[in-house]
């Protein structure tokens, strides 16, 4: 099992992802976010191992501390991999920089990182994923529907929580000042 500490966006915005969700499901690209137990997301780090008490802790002491913090869908992404995945862009502002620094340098040194390093500073880039690996032959499909929507919009991120996958759970969030 895997852990995930995210960020959860106002409703308006949730709203609007979700829709993009259920647009990739029915395009037949990916339906596994749209039928997950889980709300859209960025993701600040992910974890191997962890204690989700002492998690619990180090999150909710930060939202203790943090305003909502405004932030820009600014454009979509994907992965080339082999099985491809597709993002929403989320603009690169202090706050959320300075907010993926502070959650990864307050976890236990006994919680073990994902040993890819994507979330490491200089590397990570705040987004909210639109789909799960899906197969290639799949992406033309998925970027036309996208170029057919709206885009960007604004939005806020008002809560820090942590989740567990596969498949996605949500463990418990804080809200925001």
């Amino acid at each position: 099992m895997s852990f995930a500490v995210v960020g959860y966006f106002d409703e308006n915005s949730d709203k609007a992802i979700k829709s993009l969700w259920k647009g990739m499901a029915d395009l037949n690209v990916c339906n596994y976010l749209i039928n997950s137990a889980n709300n859209p997301h960025i993701k600040f780090a992910i974890f191997n191992e962890l204690d989700v008490a002492s998690a619990e802790k180090s999150i909710h002491l930060l939202t203790d501390k943090i305003q909502k913090i405004s932030v820009h869908f600014k454009s979509y992404s994907f992965y080339p991999n082999d099985m491809p995945f597709i993002c929403i862009d989320i603009a690169v502002s202090l706050p959320i920089l300075k907010l993926q620094s502070e959650i990864q340098n307050s976890f236990d040194k006994n919680a073990i990182k994902d040993e890819r390093d994507f979330f490491e500073q200089g590397i990570w880039k705040p987004d909210c994923q639109l789909t799960r690996a899906f197969d290639r032959s799949k992406l033309a499909s998925a970027i036309n529907y996208l170029s057919e929507t709206q885009l960007p919009f604004d939005g806020v991120l008002e809560r820090i929580g942590l989740i567990e996958f596969f498949p996605a759970k949500q463990l418990f969030s804080y809200n925001l000042l």
